[in-house]
């Protein structure tokens, strides 16, 4: 790790993550995580959630600021925003770094206001959420950051391009996965069980598509049970599309689930059928564990995935294409054994912890550097 100065290590930097709210989902389970590591002789990690998060996320390494700020456009908005700025001020704090849209429109321009040295805004997603107003007011805000952090290529290049960002100030930094958390599963059964790991909150996942191969798998092989994990309002409309395709038997609606790496010990497939993608942690953990995983060639997916190397590359919105995939990988039991083995290795290489916190060390010293030659 980039070695710090005397006075740093004496002195912790501060640093103030926010972020809409915390759940189960990646960008959110990566920042629990980069703040549970950071080396608490360099580091002082703040967080702050302006909606209503899950308590038990909450790191316990830090100062928890739990803001209710339901609309940024209002009198309440303009009374944080107020409250933000004195807060920076008073706690000198010198990084902010922030995730999502609503925490970046408070923080970029109470850090700007504050004189926050170093302003980070994180890419994680391809802007599948934008529309016009955030986009003009996201066009503001962003030059108000001194740097942007994305985990994948196609996240920077896309971001870059809509929001006319200098690329100069883009920097990529892997995902961070606890390697020795996953056990590597090599199956020599025949496949079983297939799932996909999302909850069902937003269209883009697509998990329709994942009950539509299903149902095509299935007149081939009906004995093969389809795992969906997680929940969400979109999960009555699932359900019923399901049974309406005949396979509700097959398809096993099993809900958020607290150890999903251990789910996943009896899974030989995993897919990920989103129309939209940054650099997804299921994938990851799918090939962790062995889990051969076929996947939409959106965002930073073609990042982690060679096709029909460390996995199997689909069209979007495809689910033909997705069944065809599967039925090779059932037919192919060599080809999947050597996929599974290449995917561990690839990931364990280069998205351990150990790796995230260098390449995060050396952005967050670097950027203090540059802040007081400017």
């Amino acid at each position: 790790m980039t070695k710090q100065p005397v006075s740093a290590r004496n002195n912790p930097r501060k640093i103030l993550f926010c972020i809409d709210c915390l759940v189960r989902g990646g960008t959110e389970l990566q920042v629990i995580g980069l703040i549970e590591r950071l080396d608490p002789n360099k580091y002082q990690p703040y967080l702050l959630t302006i909606k209503p998060t899950e308590h038990s996320l909450i790191p316990k390494n830090c100062q928890h600021l739990a803001w209710s700020v339901p609309k940024l456009f209002s009198f309440n908005g303009l009374k944080h925003l107020i409250k933000l700025i004195s807060w920076l001020k008073q706690e000198r704090i010198a990084i902010v770094q922030s995730y999502f849209q609503d925490s970046t429109l408070l923080a970029s321009i109470a850090a700007k206001i504050s004189g926050t040295s170093v302003r980070i805004a994180c890419f994680r997603d391809m802007a599948f959420w934008n529309n016009s107003k955030t986009e003009k007011a996201l066009t503001k805000v962003y030059p108000l950051m001194t740097g942007y952090i994305s985990n994948a290529q196609a996240v920077s290049h896309h971001f870059a391009k809509q929001f006319s960002l200098n690329t100069k100030n883009m920097s990529v930094l892997p995902n961070g996965i606890d390697i020795n958390q996953f056990t590597f599963i090599e199956h020599e059964e025949a496949i079983i069980d297939i799932c996909i790991v999302g909850n069902m909150t937003r269209q883009v996942k697509r998990t329709d598509l994942f009950i539509k191969a299903a149902a095509i798998v299935a007149k081939s092989y009906p004995e093969i049970s389809w795992h969906i994990i997680g929940d969400g309002h979109l999960k009555s409309d699932l359900q019923k599309l399901a049974k309406d395709l005949g396979v509700d038997k097959q398809v096993k609606f099993v809900g958020r689930i607290a150890n999903v790496n251990e789910y996943m010990e009896s899974m030989q497939l995993g897919v990920l059928c989103s129309d939209s993608e940054g650099l997804s942690n299921a994938i990851l953990e799918y090939m962790l564990k062995g889990v051969v995983c076929i996947a939409t060639d959106v965002g930073g997916t073609p990042e982690l995935i060679t096709d029909n190397v460390t996995g199997c590359l689909v069209k979007p919105d495809d689910s033909n294409m997705i069944a065809e995939r599967i039925i090779y990988l059932i037919k192919q039991p060599n080809a999947r054994k050597l996929m599974a083995k290449a995917a561990r290795d690839f990931v364990a290489n280069q998205y351990s912890w150990v790796n995230c916190l260098n390449e995060y060390d050396k952005y967050y010293t670097d950027a203090l550097i540059a802040s007081k030659s400017e």
